[in-house]
């Protein structure tokens, strides 16, 4: 499966949240972004990958809140 693409921050956190299982992350984040982001989502079980950008790979498809 082809990861959906995020063009931010926001748009990322939402399909997270919402069930989407991989998330590719087609933006630029400072280090304090990427670890507050990656901290909230591996916490919650995902693992991330660097491909020519950022991906989000969930371990299950259950329905998490948005921290945005």
């Amino acid at each position: 499966m082809k990861p959906a693409k995020a063009s931010d921050i926001n748009e990322a956190n939402e399909m997270l949240a919402s069930g989407q299982e991989k998330v590719e992350l087609c933006f630029s984040l400072s280090s304090d972004e990427f670890f507050t982001f990656t901290d909230y989502w591996c916490e919650r079980g995902a693992k991330i990958v660097k491909k020519q950008n950022y991906i989000v790979k969930m371990n299950n498809s259950r329905h998490i809140k948005n921290p945005g």
